[in-house]
């Protein structure tokens, strides 16, 4: 359990590695908004035709697929980077490392409440009807918080001893979008166990799956939120061990 103080350490690490992504700003906001609108504009000329005409309001379901996809891609990719980018406090300063892996994910996730809010506006100025559901988003949140803080903490512990795991996670990632339901329903893949089975343990696209279910048919999926929350604390613990594993040998290495 951390302290007070490690808990305010871990608050100022974060607000420093927001306002170094010049985030602090109404328009830096904007501009890591404007990436999922721009690649949405793109995918609905191309898709719309195709996989939008089978899909209720589908601009909307793209875009919340864009918005969690973005965070985190963006969020783990910056964590991987967390101890060779601030190699100063890794190598120097005595403190449980993993806050600083931690604060990138909290820096990384104020745009994504910020985002989600405007999807859940935009999802009403389209007609879609409120409703109670819409609070599951919540959770869904959570979830994806706890998904990147967990894969960027395993990231960052191997990446001082594998630099080439930055070139590896970049198509891992790109594998990942086309892999994840974002501008296709899961029913695209037909019946094939291999695409079926990879859709069911990807906890991405689930996460994905409970917003979109809350938002625009008002269904809640709480078997499937149990299910990965377990998944979840069981990374977090894996990959809090293999980076308290590796911790004393970080210094020399970043």
């Amino acid at each position: 359990m951390y302290q007070r103080s490690q808990i305010d350490l871990l608050r100022e690490l974060a607000i420093a590695q927001y306002k170094l992504k010049d985030q602090s700003t109404v328009f830096g906001f904007l501009w890591s908004f404007l990436h999922p609108l721009a690649l949405l504009l793109v995918l609905f000329v191309f898709f719309n035709g195709g996989f939008g005409g089978q899909i209720e309001h589908y601009p909307i379901y793209m875009l919340l697929g864009l918005v969690h996809y973005t965070h985190f891609a963006n969020t783990t990719g910056a964590a991987l980077r967390t101890l060779r980018d601030m190699r100063e406090l890794t190598a120097e300063a005595v403190f449980p490392k993993e806050l600083l892996v931690f604060a990138n994910v909290v820096s990384g996730s104020i745009e994504f409440v910020i985002s989600m809010a405007i999807c859940l506006g935009l999802a009403a100025a389209a007609g879609v009807p409120p409703s109670a559901a819409w609070l599951w988003v919540l959770p869904a949140m959570a979830l994806q918080l706890l998904l990147a803080a967990w894969v960027g903490l395993g990231l960052a512990s191997l990446y001082p001893f594998a630099g080439d795991i930055d070139h590896i996670y970049q198509i891992v990632l790109r594998m990942l979008f086309f892999g994840t339901p974002i501008f296709y329903d899961s029913k695209f893949l037909g019946n094939s166990p291999l695409a079926q089975t990879a859709l069911e343990i990807n906890p991405l696209a689930q996460m994905i799956g409970i917003s979109r279910d809350a938002v625009l048919h008002g269904e809640l999926r709480p078997g499937v939120l149990a299910v990965f929350t377990a998944v979840n604390l069981a990374g977090g613990v894996v990959a809090l061990w293999l980076f308290k594993k590796l911790e004393p040998r970080f210094a020399e290495n970043v």
